[in-house]
Parts: C-alpha cells; sequence; structure tokens
C-alpha cells in the first residue's frame, strides 16, 4: 500500500510539473525561451516548437497560441503549425550570429496579409528585431475565423518581444 501511494503522488506530481511546463494553464503572464519572452494573451499557451536539428540556423526560439495550435510536419520552418480557423499563433525565430536584418521590417509595421508564408493560406505579418545583439523574426499566423479579438491580441503578443531578464544564481 505504501508504494502505491508514493506511486500516485509521483505521477501526480509528474502530471503538474507537465502541465505547468507545456503553458496549459496559462492564464497572461509571459512566455519565455531561448532569451526572449512575449507576452501570454488571456487563453494562450506556449507551444512546443516543431521538430528541428541543433545546427538549424534560424532556430525557432518561442511559440505561442491559441487552444489547438500545435506543431505539424512542414518544410516551411515558420508555418510548421496548425493553426485553427478560429485561432492564431506567433512564431519567433532567431539567428546564432547577428545577421543585420532588423529595420527592414519593423515591429509598427506589423500587419496581416494574405500570402505572407508560402506555407499558409491564411491571413500573416512578420517583424523583424534585434534584442541583445541578435536578430529574430517575429511572425503572426491567424485563422479565417479568428475573432478582432483573437487577432488584436495575436498582433499585441508580437509586439511585446524583449530580451528575456537574465537570473543570476
Amino acid at each position: 500500500m505504501r508504494g502505491t501511494r508514493a506511486f500516485v503522488f509521483v505521477t501526480a506530481a509528474l502530471a503538474a510539473a507537465v502541465a505547468v511546463g507545456t503553458g496549459a494553464a496559462a492564464d497572461g503572464g509571459t512566455a519565455r525561451g531561448w532569451g526572449v519572452e512575449l507576452t501570454l494573451p488571456d487563453g494562450w499557451a506556449k507551444v512546443q516548437p516543431a521538430s528541428q536539428t541543433w545546427s538549424t540556423d534560424p532556430r525557432t526560439m518561442l511559440v505561442i497560441g491559441t487552444d489547438g495550435v500545435r506543431a505539424a510536419e512542414s518544410d516551411c520552418q515558420v508555418s510548421a503549425y496548425h493553426v485553427p480557423s478560429d485561432g492564431a499563433v506567433v512564431v519567433v525565430i532567431g539567428w546564432r550570429e547577428a545577421v543585420g536584418v532588423s529595420g527592414f521590417l519593423p515591429l509598427s509595421n506589423l500587419k496581416l496579409r494574405r500570402g505572407t508564408f508560402s506555407c499558409f493560406d491564411g491571413r500573416g505579418a512578420v517583424a523583424q528585431v534585434t534584442r541583445r545583439g541578435l536578430d529574430y523574426q517575429v511572425n503572426v499566423m491567424v485563422g479565417d475565423r479568428a475573432s478582432a479579438d483573437t487577432v488584436a491580441a495575436a498582433l499585441d503578443a508580437a509586439r511585446s518581444i524583449s530580451a528575456a531578464p537574465r537570473h543570476r544564481d
């Protein structure tokens, strides 16, 4: 009986850790990954990035999305996500070294357009920024039936990109 209690406790603790780690219970706050962070709109969660190799450059740094967003098989790095028709996703990719892309597509000009991404039929937007000397591309993809609130939340989240605080132990 004692071993059963320990197993139940460990299983419950592991389930709680997985829920927190995947952002399943996220209501607002921030999501962090690889040195950058985004503000999480209410009801959004951090999403597991699509499969990539360690040598991939640029690399997917952080993905957040509405309920139902998930990684999908694709030859396209940015649009390698299933986006529900009423949902949205923000995908941040970054380069290992500065490549000088900042300024060509500023956050202030972030506007949804069709045809932004070759592997995504819906509306999309893209901006490029530099944070702590590294270049990032912030990508937004929105389903065709996404509400005005969902669209606004996606664009606000993308514009919130910042360098994640450095923790000192």
